[in-house]
C-alpha cells in the first residue's frame, strides 16, 4: 500500500501545472475577470518567489463576456466589495490593461508552448469551478481549452490525502516561505500557494 511519504516522493517526479481564476460568480458560465497559470518542477524545489516569477497572469476584459451573456451573481459582487483594494485593483476593476478572451487565452497557449509535453501533464486546480469555467469561456468564443478534461486535478483532496487533512489546506514547510507574503484571492499567489502546499507540506 501507497503511504503518503511514498506518494509525496512519486509526485516530485512529475512537471505540472497549478492554475486558479477569479470570477463574478460561482457557475460555470460566469463572467472570468482574471485567470493564472504557473508551471513547475517538484524535483528543482522551487521557493514561493520562484512561482510567483514563472507565471502566467491575465486580467480579462468583463464587458466582452457579459455582452455575450455571460453571467453576473449579485452575492459575488458584494463578496468583491468587501476585499482588499489591491486585489480588486489586480481582478475588479477595468483597466487598459484587460485582455479580450481571443488574446488572454492566446497568452496561456503560448506560456503552455513553451514547455515541452505540456499537453500530458497535470493541471492543479482547487476545486471543479476553475475547470468548468475556464473550458466554458473558451467554448463560448470558439477557442480551444487550455488543456484536456482529464488531465485537472483537485487540490484540495491531494493535500488531505498526503498530509491527513481534512479542510484542503496544511502548513508550508520551507524556510523561504512567508505566510504573511501571502496575498488572498490573488490568482498568482493562490496559483504558488498551492503549488507549494504540494510540494512543502507539513506532516502532522
Amino acid at each position: 500500500v501507497m503511504n503518503r511519504r511514498s506518494m509525496h516522493s512519486s509526485q516530485r517526479k512529475m512537471k505540472m501545472f497549478v492554475f486558479d481564476v477569479e470570477t463574478l460568480g460561482v457557475e460555470s458560465n460566469a463572467v472570468v475577470l482574471s485567470a493564472a497559470m504557473v508551471h513547475f518542477d517538484p524535483e528543482k524545489r522551487p521557493t514561493y518567489q520562484d512561482m510567483l516569477d514563472n507565471a502566467c497572469f491575465v486580467k480579462f476584459n468583463a464587458k466582452e463576456q457579459m455582452d455575450v451573456g455571460r453571467t453576473v451573481s449579485k452575492s459575488t459582487l458584494e463578496w468583491w466589495k468587501e476585499q482588499h483594494e489591491y486585489v480588486k485593483k489586480v481582478s475588479l476593476e477595468p483597466s487598459r490593461e484587460d485582455m479580450t478572451v481571443e488574446n488572454g487565452m492566446q497568452k496561456f497557449y503560448d506560456y503552455m508552448a513553451k514547455i515541452p509535453n505540456a499537453s500530458q501533464q497535470t493541471m492543479w486546480a482547487r476545486g471543479s469551478l476553475d475547470q468548468l469555467v475556464i473550458d466554458s469561456l473558451a467554448v463560448k468564443f470558439g477557442l480551444q481549452e487550455i488543456t484536456g478534461y482529464n488531465r485537472w486535478r483537485d487540490v484540495r483532496t491531494a493535500v488531505d490525502i498526503l498530509y491527513n487533512k481534512t479542510d484542503g489546506y496544511v502548513d508550508v514547510d520551507h524556510p523561504l516561505f512567508k505566510r504573511h507574503e501571502v496575498i488572498k484571492h490573488h490568482p498568482v499567489h493562490d496559483c504558488a500557494l498551492d503549488a507549494m502546499q504540494l510540494m512543502y507540506g507539513k506532516q502532522t
